[in-house]
């Protein structure tokens, strides 16, 4: 049973990574905090437009979160000192391992870049993305994502990041228990845009 179920999350996974594949190039973040690893790959962009991704995150214990997203992104200043605001949502399977529970939801939020106009190499990240109950499915009845990062490029096309992440998942009924953060602490990855 539970070869069946990876099998579907890869296929899932696969099918979103090809989606999110533009041909003008992707970013892919690989992320590890002390609680799980996460794999995100989107289309890049450079201008305002749509961008399509996905992502994958395995908990080191309790489960896995699978996910696709849509954002429209809007680069008002391209270049030094650029500001990149996209505003979407993401559709998420979700499988916890610790409660037995499994569910899906529809989550809106948005996600902002800040690259400092003096000091390119650096740049401030946040993004938040929330599904109360009327938007999340099966076990669980709500979901909350907030994250906060610093990136130093040390590539032109390539970023090192430092920062905190908080997953926290909220179930259907009291026989599951109460909300739990599924991750929630210090993370560090890179990204790089092809």
């Amino acid at each position: 049973m539970q070869g069946q179920k990876m099998l579907r999350w890869s296929v899932v996974l696969g099918l979103f990574l090809l989606l999110s594949l533009p041909a003008q190039g992707a970013t892919v973040d690989i992320g590890r905090s002390s609680d799980a690893i996460g794999l995100s790959v989107s289309g890049n962009r450079d201008t305002a437009g749509w961008e399509y991704g996905g992502e994958l995150r395995l908990h080191d214990d309790d489960g896995q979160i699978i996910g696709g997203e849509i954002h429209y992104v809007n680069v008002p200043d391209p270049g030094r000192g650029a500001f990149q605001f996209g505003l979407g949502g993401r559709a998420l399977l979700i499988e916890d391992d610790a409660r037995g529970a499994d569910g899906s939801a529809i989550a809106l939020g948005g996600k902002l870049r800040w690259t400092l106009p003096e000091y390119n190499r650096a740049a401030l990240a946040a993004s938040a993305y929330f599904a109360p109950s009327f938007s999340a499915f099966s076990d669980i009845d709500s979901y909350r994502e907030l994250s906060v990062r610093g990136e130093y490029f040390i590539l032109r096309n390539a970023a090192v990041y430092l920062g905190y992440r908080e997953i926290r998942l909220g179930f259907d009924g009291d026989s599951l228990g109460g909300d739990r953060n599924f991750e929630s602490g210090m993370s560090l990855g890179f990204r790089i845009d092809f």
